[in-house]
C-alpha cells in the first residue's frame, strides 16, 4: 500500500531525472503519456478495420492452401513518414518496451469486438538468429507479449522456428520478397499447434510473402484453424480493401498523417 501512493511522486521525479520523449514529435512527454504524446496519439494513421470480415488483411494470404478466419492490422505503414519513427524504435533501437506498448494499443482496438473469440496462441514471427543476438529480443514477440497482457492468450514461440537466416527484405521488390522467404521456416512442434485457432503476428505486412510461407508451415498441424495481425499494413493496400459485397465504406479512405 505504501508503494502505490508513492508511486506517482516516483515516477514523477524518474520523468524529471531521464526524462522520456514522444516517438514521433520529441516533445517532453508528462506523466500519464507513454511512447507518444496525446496529439500525436491522436493522429496516428488508424486503419480502422478492427477486425470486420472481408479486409485485406483477412483476404491477403489466401490462396488453393490458405484460408485465414480473420485478419488485422492496426496502423498503415508508409515509408519515410514520422510515424515510422515507432518502427524503428523497436526494431534498431533496441526499446522492446515500445513493441510492447503498441501490442497492447492493438488489443484494445478489437478486444470488445469479438475477434480474439476462441483463440487459443498468440504465435509470433520468428526472427533470425543473427538479427535476434543484435537485437536481443524478437519484436513480434514483444508485440504478441502486450497483446496476451490484454487477451489472457497465451504466446507460443517453440512451435515456428527459423531455419534460414535470409537477407533483409527492406530494398527487395516483391518477388525478391518472395524468394528470399521460401522455406526459411520451419514447424518444430506441430503437437503444440494442431486442433488450435492460432493468431500469426508480425509487425509491418508489405507484399504478405513473411506470413505466408509462416502459414504454409503452421497449416501442417492437423486441424489448425489460422488467423492473422500487424501492427501496421503498407499503405498501398489502403484502396480496394474489401471485396464486392461487403462494405463499401468501410475504410476506403486514404489514410492521413502519413505524409
Amino acid at each position: 500500500m505504501k508503494f502505490k501512493a508513492l508511486r506517482p511522486w516516483l515516477e514523477s521525479l524518474a520523468n524529471a531525472v531521464v526524462p522520456r520523449h514522444c516517438l514521433i514529435c520529441e516533445r517532453r512527454l508528462g506523466m500519464n503519456e507513454q511512447c507518444l504524446c496525446l496529439a500525436c496519439l491522436m493522429q496516428l494513421p488508424l486503419t480502422g478495420f478492427k477486425g470486420k470480415k472481408g479486409n485485406i488483411v483477412e483476404r491477403l494470404l489466401w490462396d488453393d492452401r490458405i484460408s485465414t478466419e480473420r485478419g488485422q492490422s492496426f496502423l498503415y505503414y508508409r515509408p519515410e513518414s514520422d510515424s515510422c519513427n515507432i518502427f524503428f524504435s523497436f526494431k534498431y533501437e533496441r526499446n522492446p518496451a515500445t513493441a510492447l506498448f503498441f501490442g497492447k494499443m492493438m488489443a484494445h482496438d478489437v478486444e470488445h469486438t469479438g475477434f480474439f473469440d476462441g483463440m487459443d496462441l498468440l504465435v509470433p514471427v520468428p526472427l533470425s538468429r543473427k538479427r535476434f543476438l543484435q537485437r536481443g529480443y524478437n519484436q513480434s514477440e514483444r508485440l504478441a507479449a502486450g497483446i496476451s497482457e490484454v487477451t489472457g492468450i497465451p504466446v507460443c514461440e517453440e512451435a515456428l522456428v527459423r531455419d534460414v537466416d535470409n537477407v533483409s527484405q527492406t530494398h527487395l521488390s516483391a518477388e525478391e520478397r518472395r524468394e528470399n522467404v521460401k522455406e526459411i521456416f520451419r514447424l518444430a512442434r506441430p503437437e503444440l499447434v494442431a486442433g488450435k485457432h492460432v493468431l500469426l503476428i508480425d509487425d509491418v505486412i508489405t507484399t504478405g510473402s513473411t506470413l505466408k510461407q509462416c502459414a504454409y508451415r503452421l497449416l501442417e498441424a492437423e486441424g489448425l484453424k489460422l488467423s492473422v495481425m500487424s501492427l501496421a499494413i503498407s499503405h498501398f493496400h489502403s484502396r480496394h480493401l474489401f471485396p464486392h459485397g461487403c462494405d463499401p465504406d468501410f475504410g476506403e479512405e486514404e489514410p492521413s498523417g502519413l505524409g
